[in-house]
């Protein structure tokens, strides 16, 4: 069971994503500016502590040089230059130390541990260091930072300094401006959501307002409404498109509607075809009775009789050729496609269109414009509908009339054209001359049969034959696309 997610306007949506990308945005400006300000404010400190021992460690040397030489007493000078550590100004100064070579304290703020020997890390590390050194660390639950600088020259060691520096005031300086980086976000977050809900509104109304035009479209006929306006941005976009969708709607409507008329009158012609085959026995037989007794009276008869026994029998043959039309209707849902080479093919045709026109004083133009390939097609079947298409174009060109053959292979498709120089069809009927049993021929001279079965035989061939308007003349337009067939006859196999 798929779960049914609330609705959710276009506004809210906008609204959430807005306020998230400016929380994370906001997020992310106040942590790098937190942390470019918690680097700057630490080497900061550590540029100023690193100036005030190493300033100091020079008179701190000539202190204990002079104290070695004797001409000042011990500690004098060393106990002052410590409390000048102390009393830096710039700097929360927690200790300042001393040490001679062996970790002994020769001074410090508190005079409590002169005399003292560190052993502690710190101090060893102080001693073996050959230049300034800065160590982090926490004492008595304070962050300090420990800064080291040897008391060396000229290659003799006197000790180290030792100077401890309170980072607490550096970390209460980044707590405050961590708070002011968090309300200026809030306040900046509130006053983007309040900007955002006015947007948010202002690009929801164009849509809403679209929505209230489209629920004006009726059901049964989805036309756009003739009082639409269009915007000049994306939303006027979308209106232009759901009126373009709008309009291929009612195209594929058509087109079905067509599609449902064309099954129909399939439907009717394989109906008529299975009535037909059934009835065409019955009828062939009694013709073959009647041709049979015609020759004994023409045989017995004298010349007048053999001229009204020619009308019978010409009589007789039309009624055979309706019959056996008639019964092909049963049979165009048959066709056996087969791969055979376009020129061999074309070659073929023409030899039976040249041979079906042999008595008609008609010109015949053949044209082919496809290069050698291998086709699939039922050629006799095709055959038969190019066949009825030229006796067609013939009729209608009369004496000294003209009609052309082209082949053309086009994306895929092998596309046969039949085209006469006659009067054309009429624009009133070009929708009905493939109805079944429709004719525009005299009586007598057409059945209206022939069109429906050839359309049909190129339907089955997933083709089209449709009938093309001209200035002058007409022009039946074949398709019989290549692949599809292919593809049927494989599965098929």
């Amino acid at each position: 069971m798929r779960l049914k997610w609330p609705y959710v306007s276009l506004r809210i949506r906008f609204m959430a994503l807005a306020v998230f990308l400016t929380l994370g945005s906001s997020a992310i400006w106040g942590m790098w500016t937190w942390h470019l300000e918690k680097t700057s404010r630490i080497e900061q400190q550590l540029r100023e502590g690193e100036h005030l021992v190493s300033t100091m460690a020079i008179p701190i040397i000539n202190a204990l040089i002079y104290e070695e030489l004797g001409i000042i007493r011990e500690g004098g000078l060393l106990d002052n230059f410590v409390s000048e550590i102390m009393n830096n100004p710039l700097l929360h100064t927690r200790y300042a130390i001393v040490l001679d070579p062996d970790g002994r304290v020769l001074a410090h703020n508190r005079y409590a541990e002169y005399g003292n020997i560190y052993t502690d890390e710190l101090s060893r590390k102080a001693l073996q260091t050959e230049h300034f050194k800065q160590t982090s660390v926490v004492v008595e639950g304070e962050r300090i930072s420990d800064m080291a600088m040897p008391l060396a020259i000229a290659g003799k060691s006197w000790g180290a300094l030792r100077v401890g520096i309170s980072d607490e005031p550096v970390y209460a300086a980044l707590q405050k401006l961590q708070t002011q980086i968090l309300l200026f976000s809030f306040l900046f977050s509130a006053g983007a959501l309040v900007i955002y809900w006015c947007i948010g509104t202002y690009l929801a109304r164009p849509i809403t307002t679209l929505t209230a035009q489209m629920e004006m479209i009726g059901d049964s006929v989805p036309e756009p409404p003739s009082n639409l306006s269009y915007r000049r941005d994306e939303i006027g976009l979308l209106q232009q498109s759901f009126a373009d969708m709008l309009q291929r709607l009612n195209r594929s409507e058509a087109q079905r509607q067509a599609s449902v008329m064309r099954m129909l009158e399939n439907e009717r012609i394989n109906t008529v075809g299975r009535i037909v085959s059934g009835v065409a026995h019955e009828v062939n037989n009694p013709l073959a009775g009647i041709e049979a007794i015609l020759y004994q009276i023409e045989r017995k008869g004298s010349a007048d009789v053999e001229r009204y026994t020619a009308l019978v029998r010409q009589s007789v043959e039309r009624i055979g050729r309706i019959v056996n039309q008639l019964s092909d209707l049963s049979r165009v849902s048959e066709i056996s496609p087969q791969n055979i080479y376009s020129e061999q093919f074309f070659e073929d045709m023409v030899l039976f269109a040249k041979m079906a026109l042999k008595e008609r004083n008609c010109k015949l133009l053949t044209r082919n414009l496809c290069e050698q390939q291998v086709v699939c097609l039922d050629r006799d079947k095709i055959h038969q509908v190019v066949l009825n298409l030229i006796l067609n174009a013939a009729d209608a060109t009369g004496e000294n009339g003209c009609v052309t053959i082209r082949a053309v292979c086009e994306e895929g498709a092998y596309i046969l054209e039949i085209e006469d120089d006659g009067p054309g069809v009429p624009e009133d009927i070009q929708k009905k001359i493939f109805e079944l049993f429709y004719t525009t021929k005299k009586p007598g001279k057409g059945s209206g049969i022939g069109l429906a079965i050839s359309r049909g035989v190129v339907e089955k061939h997933r083709g089209t034959l449709v009938y093309c308007p001209q200035e002058k003349g007409a022009l039946f337009r074949i398709v019989l696309p290549q692949q599809e067939m292919m593809l049927s006859q494989k599965a098929q196999r």
